[in-house]
């Protein structure tokens, strides 16, 4: 019989600030992270405008390695797990490039995970799925607690992009939204007429995933449930998704059939909601063929107007946003949508958080090269309230 597991603990780290509570807040008041980064400016590169985690500072060299083990900390302190009991399921995204006081510092993905994975008893896995690589190691671990491999796992991603390698890079592929001397606090628009790509940024986001017996006996906190994972692999392009969808929807129709839901039982969506003009248009479409005709009253949500793309960062900060829609029922916004454009219709919540009483909710994470993921999260009855 498959094991039920439940979220114990979460950290996060982001544009909106160092901890869950911060970020959950942040997206309430309808307020982005995103702003213009100096040492950007002072480059002179064409793209300016991030989601920089303040807290830790950019000439700190190991800054991929603290950025990650404050959020793994966060939530092992909140679950009251130790390490040495737990997996760890983790993505670290692409290899890091910064400059230190020494010059300039690369530092590969490798390195990292393999900093952070020593004190784990495992098993230790490192995800590479592209942005669909955090939503991917929560249902990594998700499968090894249900399948009976281990009773705990710590499972998210981390992201250091805010350097000129990675936004000349993104820029070149047209993916992420140029200087255009306005607010950059706007420059990702999800779903919007005006969206011209993301806004590319730092973080990490880390669960403690554990049995529900196990947080029983342990007297642990529930935040919520997770209940089925979904994936799949289009190849349909590196750069775009197919214009129906296909990918997307074959992954979150597969995490439905995992969780034993039909469409209509869930909530709310935590859209990936990238701001591109064909990754939008695509998963819109893939949303409205999996909730056929119910679509206009599902409440859909996107928080990277917000925090700006963190990469392997973005599907467990998007998880952790979930989890916490599960447990107060509220939908936050998404922010900067004003405008929904053509071919983007979905039931969008904009402007103010909605209380809509979700309990289930899907969330969503769509990958460069086709790589798609999906996991739903349940409000569990034993779950503690969490602020709203």
């Amino acid at each position: 019989m498959k094991r039920r597991v439940v979220i114990s603990g979460m950290g996060a780290l982001s544009a909106l600030g160092a901890t869950t509570d911060e970020l959950w807040t942040g997206l309430l008041a309808n307020r982005s992270g995103v702003r213009r980064v100096q040492r950007l400016v002072e480059s002179g590169i064409t793209v300016t405008n991030g989601g920089e985690v303040a807290s830790v500072s950019p000439q700190n060299v190991d800054r991929d390695h603290e950025i990650a083990n404050r959020a793994i900390e966060d939530a092992l302190v909140q679950s009251r797990r130790d390490a040495a009991e737990c997996g760890f399921i983790w993505s670290t995204g692409l290899d890091t490039f910064q400059m230190g006081p020494n010059g300039f510092v690369h530092r590969s993905a490798g390195l990292c995970f393999s900093n952070l994975s020593s004190r784990f008893s495992g098993p230790r896995r490192m995800i590479a799925a592209a942005c669909a690589s955090g939503t991917q190691a929560i249902g990594e671990a998700f499968r090894l607690i249900q399948n009976g491999r281990v009773d705990a796992c710590v499972a998210g991603g981390s992201s250091v992009m805010l350097t000129p390698f990675y936004l000349i890079g993104f820029a070149g592929l047209q993916a992420v939204a140029v200087d255009n001397g306005g607010d950059p606090s706007t420059a990702c628009r999800p779903f919007d007429k005006r969206r011209k790509g993301f806004a590319l940024a730092d973080g990490a986001g880390a669960m403690v995933l554990e049995t529900l017996d196990g947080a029983r006996k342990r007297g642990a906190t529930v935040f919520a449930e997770v209940i089925g994972f979904g994936m799949s692999q289009d190849g349909f392009d590196l750069n775009r998704p197919c214009d129906d969808g296909a990918g997307a929807e074959l992954c979150m129709r597969r995490a439905l059939t995992d969780a034993n839901l039909s469409p209509e039982e869930i909530d709310a969506v935590n859209a990936h909601a990238t701001a591109t003009y064909s990754g939008d248009l695509a998963e819109a479409a893939a949303l409205r063929k999996v909730f056929a005709n119910r679509w206009p009253e599902v409440p859909v949500s996107g928080a990277k107007g917000a925090i700006g793309h963190a990469m392997a960062a973005a599907g467990v900060l998007e998880a952790i946003i979930a989890a916490h829609t599960c447990a107060t029922g509220i939908v936050p916004p998404t922010v900067n949508l004003q405008h929904v454009d053509e071919g983007c219709e979905l039931d969008h919540v904009i402007g103010e958080p909605r209380d809509s009483n979700a309990q289930s909710v899907l969330s969503v994470s769509f990958g460069m090269g086709g790589q798609n993921a999906a996991i739903i999260i349940k409000r569990h009855k034993e779950a503690q309230e969490i602020q709203k």
